[in-house]
């Protein structure tokens, strides 16, 4: 067993906290270990009987807490939800973000999206990618609604301060959101890398979740775009 797949109660073994832990603690302790297993292989690597020994439960414990795999992965997707949401909501601008420095707000936020997928890229394929079973149980869709309404807020909140440019900002928004999912994809793939351009160093993402928010900003702010947007038909390329 690997360092990293080490039992999540080995370091409280011997110790009253570990002895005593009740329902709640083995919970904890089913989901932190499903965490590691889905880190080392995604959501095929695992199984109630790998999470449970990994746990160091009974192979019966997993099923007196969790319907199924579907249901224990369900927790996973929303704590892994969590804890990027709490880091993406805590860095984006407020109302009370002075104009000028609302464009350095953002390029945290989706700095930190971006990183997190990266860094994370299981626990992103399972909460964003195409394991749509998993996303879709109590608590898991509000979270990630939560996270796009509070985003929309900030670029609307943006817009009436003059910081942010004029458009829709629920667009804008799922907009945004699109080109970070699809940064994250192509650099966890390995497509990036593949045809030389190496997005996961944190001087490459940084330059262009600036572009992204270059975007988005009001031109006379600093950091804005140097035109507005050109409206662009399907049909046919904007003239040059």
């Amino acid at each position: 067993m690997s360092a990293a797949q080490q039992r999540p109660s080995e370091s409280t073994a011997g110790s009253g906290a570990g002895r005593q832990g009740g329902a709640g603690d083995t919970r904890e302790r089913l989901i932190e270990a499903a965490s590691q297993l889905l880190a080392g292989g995604g959501p095929e690597a695992v199984t109630m009987r790998k999470v449970g020994e990994l746990a160091g439960v009974s192979r019966a414990a997993p099923y007196r807490h969790f319907d199924d795999k579907e249901d224990l992965l369900r927790a996973v997707a929303l704590r892994s939800l969590e804890a990027v949401r709490s880091e993406v909501m805590e860095a984006l601008p407020t109302a009370a973000t002075p104009p000028a420095e609302v464009p350095a707000a953002l390029r945290r936020a989706f700095f930190a999206y971006l990183r997190d997928g990266i860094d994370r890229p299981e626990h992103y394929r399972l909460t964003f990618g195409e394991h749509l079973s998993y996303v879709d149980g109590p608590g898991v869709h509000e979270a990630a609604k939560a996270l796009i309404e509070r985003c929309v807020d900030a670029l609307a909140q943006g817009q009436r301060a003059g910081a942010i440019r004029a458009g829709d900002p629920h667009d804008m928004a799922v907009l945004a959101w699109s080109a970070l999912h699809g940064l994250v994809t192509l650099a966890t793939s390995g497509h990036l890398a593949h045809k030389g351009w190496d997005t996961v160093e944190d001087g490459v993402l940084a330059r262009l979740v600036a572009d992204l928010v270059a975007g988005l900003t009001a031109r006379d702010v600093p950091g804005g775009t140097a035109a507005p947007p050109t409206a662009v038909s399907p049909d046919r390329p904007a003239s040059g």
